[in-house]
């Protein structure tokens, strides 16, 4: 199973980048919980110490005088076994601690750490054997690997799910996108994706925006920048709304609108600019005569290789800041503000926010989602 859930996760980590989405439609029946209870899995439920190092890389990138931690999502294998884990890599040392081991049979499709460094929150399906419900929900977890993860939202029945989860960099609201798939007509090709809001920990949840999803925060949380997705055509505009949702605008981007696909979108340190990912246009894929006649649309080609583009808040044309030509493009910024960590089929990588000093961390393209702490 583990095998399977690592193929398709390099071919669609995320719905926005690839038109296809692990979750969909995938999950097994569950079970609904009651709202009154918030479920901890067993405390061996892969939490792991992470007082000692469990491994180390060389430290090929100590000409760029990086220093804080990595802390990421990566598949291994050792003896052919797959384990999935939560790791922290030390940029000035090379250490590699573990913070979550998941058990045979669950999957972490997204993580954030939490502002203050102490907690991550994961987009997790639960092993088989720890809950009757297979869809993907959010848990908190402790950086210190000290207990393992617990329930944050219980969701309202068994066809809901959450995949995406962010913090606001005052650490007072929790962001994520939920859907519900049963609720897909049977001529949606993309499920009803929405963005919610609670304050955090004990908010009530409240949906802010609509067909939305990539929800990411200024570094001030006065505003949050987001990608639409229109369900059936599968087209994505980029828009800045205040943190609440309220004032949305479209973000114009120029030529790659033509493309429809844009995703994993945050806000600079200086709160002027946009960076987000996108297929170059002459590059991105155009429907011929053949295709427009068996309906295929432009929706279908999210999966296209991709690269960073900066665009100023007000919109205008994005300049390029990368020739990667990369699948799953997710990144973070440094806590200094002058670089970027990057994961991709390519594996990890580290550059300057004008895309130079491009540095390959690690080549290992397991991984999904990134932070970097002080």
């Amino acid at each position: 199973m583990r095998k399977i859930f690592s193929i398709l996760l390099g071919l669609c980590m995320f719905p926005g980048l690839t038109g296809c989405s692990i979750e969909v439609n995938q999950p097994t029946p569950a079970v609904a919980v009651s709202p009154n209870i918030v479920a901890t899995l067993p405390p061996d439920a892969g939490a792991v110490s992470t007082s000692a190092p469990s491994g180390s890389r060389p430290v090929t990138w100590a000409n760029l005088n990086l220093t804080g931690r990595l802390v990421y999502i990566r598949l291994s294998s050792s003896d052919d076994i797959p384990e999935l884990n939560i790791e922290t890599l030390d940029l000035t040392t090379g250490d590699i601690r573990k913070v979550f081991t998941a058990p045979e049979d669950a999957w972490i499709y997204y993580s954030a750490v939490s502002p203050d460094g102490k907690e991550l929150v994961i987009s997790y399906t639960p092993p088989s054997a720890a809950s009757a419900s297979r869809n993907q929900m959010l848990y908190r977890l402790p950086m210190d690997g000290s207990a393992g993860p617990e329930l944050v939202i219980t969701p309202p029945g068994e066809s809901d799910q959450y995949i995406q989860a962010e913090w606001s960099p005052d650490g007072k609201h929790l962001y994520y996108v939920h859907n519900n798939f049963s609720t897909l007509p049977a001529d949606q090709v993309f499920p009803n994706y929405e963005i919610v809001r609670m304050a955090y920990p004990d908010g009530e949840p409240e949906k802010i925006i609509d067909h939305a999803f990539w929800p990411r925060i200024s570094p001030d949380s006065s505003k949050m920048v987001y990608v639409s997705l229109d369900p059936v055509s599968g087209v994505n505009e980029l828009f800045l709304a205040n943190a609440d949702g309220t004032n949305a605008q479209v973000v114009s981007t120029g030529s790659l609108q033509e493309t429809g696909i844009i995703d994993a979108p945050f806000i600079t340190p200086d709160g002027q600019s946009i960076i987000f990912s996108a297929p170059d246009p002459a590059q991105a894929y155009q429907p011929n005569w053949l295709d427009r006649l068996m309906g295929v649309q432009i929706a279908k080609a999210h999966g296209a290789p991709a690269d960073w583009w900066i665009v100023p808040i007000t919109g205008g044309e994005p300049a390029r800041l990368t020739q990667i030509q990369a699948i799953n493009l997710f990144a973070r910024m440094s806590p200094d503000g002058r670089h970027l960590v990057s994961y991709s089929l390519n594996g990890l990588f580290v550059m300057g926010l004008d895309g130079s000093n491009l540095t390959s961390i690690t080549p290992d393209p397991s991984g999904s989602t990134v932070d970097w702490l002080p």
